[in-house]
């Protein structure tokens, strides 16, 4: 399923049991804690967590620019998966603004859970637009913040 010519990943150790992730992930006020870099402020509209829900953000930056992202969740398996998409609107009603998938896994593992994000593009040109926008920099630091959160730092 994962293609690097076309797919971001990042992945981590977090030391806690997924479902403490699953709750940091389920809670709209926990989601918008760690969901984008600081100083990025982030306002959780809509987190319905089961196939065909709502997930839709808006993160405020620095110099006041607001980013509103909307999308609808594809696969859900509690303490396990999250499968999210930007080119559906809740109900899976298509939209044009779309250009990924993001794949969330949590796997059990001695001291904690792996957890992976891998983020699937159409074509390369998303995926290298994603990239230059600063995928690893910017997912790496919310799974910082996201690992701080749930290990109670």
């Amino acid at each position: 399923m994962f293609d690097p010519a076309l797919d971001l990943e990042i992945s981590r150790i977090i030391k806690a049991p997924p479902a403490a992730i699953w709750n940091a992930w389920k809670d709209p006020a926990a989601l918008a804690k760690w969901w984008a870099p600081e100083p990025v402020v982030t306002e959780v509209h809509q987190l319905d967590l089961r196939p065909g829900g709502a997930f839709e953000t808006t993160m405020t930056l620095p110099d006041g620019t607001k980013m509103n992202n909307i999308g609808c969740f594809l696969d859900v398996i509690e303490n396990r998966r999250i499968v999210s998409t930007d080119a559906l609107l809740p109900g899976y009603r298509p939209r044009k603004e779309g250009f990924m998938t993001a794949i969330i896994t949590l796997q059990e593992v001695d001291g904690g859970t792996n957890y992976v994000a891998r983020v699937l593009h159409g074509n390369r040109e998303d995926k290298d637009i994603h990239e230059k926008m600063g995928f690893h920099d910017g997912w790496g630091t919310a799974l910082t913040q996201l690992a701080h959160f749930v290990e109670g730092h």
